[in-house]
């Protein structure tokens, strides 16, 4: 497991990998906002860099969500072949952001990392 050392005090958002295979998961906790998500981008471009079959996001430490996060996850959508960006989230806090703009129905969105890893 690695961690990204860049934290921001302001917002407080961290983030750490993992790797299951060719599976990442990536762990972020904190408040996804217009102040950390080019911060959050760069974490997942990184990710993205090292060429995952499937991307895990895992938001369910994640206290606000934006849709500044929202793009983020689009824009990585877009960059991974279908279905291979999974959402974790158990928070209407992420989780209605994703329902009511309709990005789950292209972004898998599961109760916890190993039933996204299932799919």
């Amino acid at each position: 497991m690695s961690s990204f050392p860049r934290d921001l005090p302001a917002t407080e958002l961290s983030a750490t990998l993992d790797w299951r295979g060719q599976a990442a998961v990536l762990r972020v906790a904190g408040e996804i906002d217009l102040l950390s998500a080019p911060d959050f981008e760069e974490v997942v471009d990184t990710v993205l860099a090292e060429g995952p079959e499937v991307l895990v996001v895992d938001l369910s430490a994640v206290t606000f969500f934006c849709s500044a996060g929202l793009q983020v996850l689009a824009a990585a959508h877009r960059k991974l072949a279908e279905r291979a960006l999974r959402v974790v989230s158990v928070s209407p806090v992420t989780s209605g952001p994703l329902t009511t703009t309709g990005l789950d129905t292209w972004i898998g969105v599961y109760p916890t990392v190993d039933e996204a890893l299932r799919k």
